[in-house]
């Protein structure tokens, strides 16, 4: 169930939606260049086109503005691991198709509002933020089990003694490092990836891991 308690009220009417998503596409993309202690309310409303007055109307303060963000992100994330958890989705594909769909997908998460999900990463580990850790507790606990039975159904083909602890240190090794390079790496000055190449070296290693050959 979705927790609005950081709103001053759930928007109802088309144009509230609209001032609120205004507000929130403002704030992601200042987010790109600011970090969100230096983000201020006044370069938000003006971003957006709107009003303090239209701020305060729906969010309680500054922190509500990023668990908005932080409910976008994760609904948003939900509804494309959904979709691909379809049960007649990935019918018939081989475990290389399944890792690498996954492996893009969150290239693809991750290379969408970096300023955004950096800030709700910091924002996380800082404050403890109760709201901010359960959507992320819910991402593991809820929605990579399913991922993980999938794979689990292919478990003849991966070589190693234990296939669920594989495909769970696997997953881990794939996922952090691309995020690390995605929201971290820009900030060092460092050429970038091509995303195209960093999905395929990502989802060979994972396979490779996994002791699985690269077929499709």
């Amino acid at each position: 169930m979705q927790n609005f308690s950081y709103l001053v009220q759930k928007p109802q009417q088309a144009r509230s939606h609209k001032t609120m998503n205004q507000i929130l596409n403002a704030a992601a993309k200042i987010l790109e260049k600011k970090t969100f202690q230096d983000l201020t309310i006044a370069e938000v409303v003006k971003n957006a086109h709107t009003s303090v007055g239209a701020f305060y109307g729906r969010f309680k303060d500054k922190e509500a503005l990023l668990q908005a963000l932080d409910e976008r992100f994760f609904q948003e994330f939900e509804e494309a691991i959904n979709a691909l958890l379809a049960p007649s989705h990935w019918e018939g594909k081989s475990i290389a198709y399944i890792i690498k769909d996954v492996t893009r997908l969150i290239a693809h998460t991750y290379s969408k509002d970096k300023g955004v999900i950096r800030s709700l990463n910091l924002k996380a580990r800082l404050s403890g933020d109760s709201l901010l850790i359960s959507r992320e507790q819910r991402a593991w606990n809820v929605l990579y089990p399913r991922f993980q039975e999938i794979l689990l159904s292919h478990q003849e083909k991966i070589n190693c003694p234990n296939p669920a602890l594989a495909i769970q240190l696997g997953f881990k090794q794939m996922f952090y490092c691309m995020r690390e390079i995605l929201l971290w790496e820009p900030l060092r000055k460092e050429p970038p990836y091509n995303k195209d190449e960093l999905i395929s070296e990502l989802t060979r290693a994972y396979l490779s891991y996994l002791g699985v050959k690269e077929t499709n």
